[in-house]
């Protein structure tokens, strides 16, 4: 009464197959547009955080030239490191080492970005003053920092600011 030929099962199994062949692509873009767009307000909040510590301190957060937040270590960001690593962590919620004017915390978790590494502030500009420019980046979805630290726009899949002192 109700049966189907093998030909007619072929062809919904076909149908079917197609449109998970459209939609699968489809959705998986949504999933690395909002991955983008959570590390581009992480990082637009990370330089809120600073911000207001250098309105409230007249002093950029870090003595060091590398701040980082919870997360791995990604791929090429040795070029960043030099002198000095802090936390982000020590600054912005803990006031550590104590600064004048202190009035946070400014940001109470410093999650990894949305592929799992860390974020990273290149003070490099905030520390030295040679060049005014620092970055708070991510290294993207590849997890490999293209930007280097003397770069004055972002490279590759780089998701980040600069910020000039």
């Amino acid at each position: 009464m109700f049966g189907f030929t093998l030909i007619e099962m072929v062809i919904v199994v076909a149908i079917v197959a197609l449109l998970a062949g459209i939609l699968v692509p489809v959705a998986f873009n949504q999933v690395d547009d909002a991955e983008k767009a959570r590390a581009m307000a992480d990082v637009r909040q990370i330089s809120s955080a600073l911000l207001l510590f250098r309105q409230d301190t007249g002093i950029w957060p870090t003595r060091s030239r590398l701040l980082y937040s919870d997360g791995n270590k990604a791929r090429q960001e040795t070029q960043f490191e030099s002198s000095g690593l802090q936390h982000m962590r020590n600054a912005l919620r803990e006031n550590t080492p104590a600064t004048n004017g202190w009035k946070g915390p400014y940001m109470t978790s410093f999650p990894p970005d949305p592929w799992g590494n860390r974020y990273v502030i290149e003070a490099r500009g905030f520390v030295d003053g040679a060049d005014p420019l620092a970055w708070v980046i991510s290294a993207g979805p590849d997890g490999t920092f293209q930007t280097g630290c003397n770069d004055k726009s972002l490279q590759g899949d780089d998701i980040g600011i600069v910020m000039s002192n």
